[in-house]
């Protein structure tokens, strides 16, 4: 079993890298048309979010779990939502990465282009190497943006990256999206 709580789920091994597997769950967001779009957007919350969180966000929305986690739900309309595992839960492993001191890294020093997304502004990508530390794309982007670099917080997999770390080490690889929060005021 994967996750806990309502995010429980079968494991499963990943046949695509971290990075395809992130542009499958962006695309898989963007194609839902059918059902309501407020339910969908509770559903993408609840998704992202630790188990109780989502089961709270669930219950607001007067969501029903029909399976006891996130794959079949049924909005109070009775509209069925069906969530694949792998927009749930990170597989066992992923393809072409191996295993380093406990960690599993992309092993080769390679140059990524990375998609940094900030609410209501459109995504700015940046072209980086993957060995270098998350202070050199911090300084990048608020370049970019025109801000000093503590305005800029960058964060991937729900975590703050801190700027001491490496890319590859945070799993930061080609087409990923990292998140900001940029603060205008300081």
């Amino acid at each position: 079993m994967a996750g806990s709580g309502v995010k429980a789920t079968q494991a499963w091994q990943a046949t695509v890298t971290r990075a395809q597997l992130n542009q499958k769950r962006d695309e898989f967001w963007r194609s839902r048309t059918d059902g309501n779009r407020r339910v969908w957007i509770a559903i993408k919350a609840a998704v992202e979010a630790d188990p109780a969180t989502a089961l709270s966000i669930l219950q607001n929305m007067k969501i029903k779990m029909k399976t006891g986690n996130l794959t079949i739900l049924e909005d109070d309309e009775g509209i069925i939502y069906c969530i694949p595992v792998f927009m749930i839960n990170n597989p066992l492993s992923f393809h072409n990465e191996k295993k380093h001191k406990g960690r599993i890294v992309n092993d080769r020093e390679e140059n990524i282009k990375v998609r940094i997304r900030r609410a209501g502004v459109e995504d700015e990508v940046l072209e980086i190497m993957n060995t270098a530390k998350v202070e050199v794309l911090r300084k990048m982007y608020a370049d970019k943006v025109k801000a000093t670099s503590c305005q800029v917080r960058l964060f991937y997999d729900g975590k703050e990256m801190k700027d001491h770390c490496v890319l590859s080490a945070l799993y930061i690889e080609n087409g990923v999206v990292i998140m900001v929060i940029y603060r205008e005021n300081l």
